[in-house]
């Protein structure tokens, strides 16, 4: 089960005080290896027998693991502070199945108060090598784990940022609803993974394949990012359109290696399509019709 299940499981039994206690050591990430229980305390505003109680029920549930110097935070206590969020927002009232789980996310339907449904998106990136240090260890890192819980942090809010430019510059993204922490709230796309799809699935691919690239040049010339993680395995298709999603690791156009990026895009979408449907296009136009540099209507060579 993942942690955010185990989140959404334990949510309506935690009270105003686990959430404090929570909060208070996620709070004193920046300043402390793991969190000494003065510190929980100080910042938490309880007394110390109720903060030994909190942190008793949270180590128990699996949101919080101590070693010799103080409490740890972890992946299942911060899903759960997002999750109260979300909730207390009224923007998530109940999380579904799981839409995917890949080495750096874990994708959930959840339905709002009104019965609208969305995709809750919890970052991941180094779950591997946490996963692979608690089996050779007997404690757990708890330098480590705060460092992979602030990637996380910071892996989220560059897709948000990623998800609001493309949708502005007009390119087909899932719509951004809200951020917290590691959690990040977007519109559902009822869609199949394009490298999923068969060529019966897909009446024009070559329409599909001019689609994907327009996107491609309307991210950067009107946004002026890159995705530079773009591939079949990111690309959604929902019977007419496609839809880019996972934006974490864009880049602006200045950035160094913006066109090195770029152009590993470009060679991952026109290779799946020349081996899957036989269409064949020059990467070099393909690149330079993306960057402005040629005009006119993509042609298969």
């Amino acid at each position: 089960m993942s942690s955010a299940q185990i989140a959404a499981r334990a949510i309506k039994s935690l009270e105003r005080e686990d959430i404090r206690v929570l909060e208070a050591i996620e709070k004193s990430i920046p300043s402390f290896r793991s969190i000494p229980m003065p510190r929980i305390e100080k910042v938490a505003k309880l007394h110390p027998d109720e903060v030994k109680f909190r942190l008793g029920r949270l180590n128990k549930m699996g949101f919080v693991v101590r070693d010799r110097f103080g409490y740890v935070l972890l992946s299942a206590g911060l899903d759960l502070l997002a999750l109260n969020h979300f909730a207390n927002k009224n923007l998530v009232q109940g999380m579904g199945t799981s839409i995917g789980m890949g080495k750096e996310s874990d994708v959930f339907e959840v339905v709002n108060d009104s019965g609208e449904r969305a995709v809750l998106k919890f970052y991941r990136i180094g779950r591997t090598s946490f996963r692979s240090t608690r089996r050779s260890r007997s404690y757990v890192d708890a330098a480590s784990q705060h460092q992979w819980l602030t990637i996380n942090v910071r892996a989220a809010a560059k897709e948000e940022e990623g998800l609001k430019r493309a949708s502005k510059a007009g390119v087909n993204v899932p719509s951004f609803i809200a951020r917290n922490r590691h959690a990040v709230l977007m519109s559902e796309i009822d869609g199949t993974m394009l490298y999923k799809c068969s060529k019966e699935d897909i009446d024009q691919p070559e329409q599909l394949l001019s689609e994907i690239i327009e996107n491609m040049r309307k991210s950067y010339i009107e946004g002026r990012i890159v995705n530079g993680d773009l591939s079949e395995y990111n690309v959604l298709y929902d019977g007419t359109r496609s839809w880019i999603i996972d934006w974490p690791q864009f880049v602006t156009i200045n950035h160094r290696n913006a066109l090195e990026m770029l152009r590993r895009d470009v060679e991952n979408i026109t290779s799946f399509f020349r081996k899957k449907f036989q269409i064949h296009i020059e990467e070099d136009e393909a690149l330079a019709y993306i960057t402005g540099k040629k005009e006119g209507k993509m042609k298969e060579s």
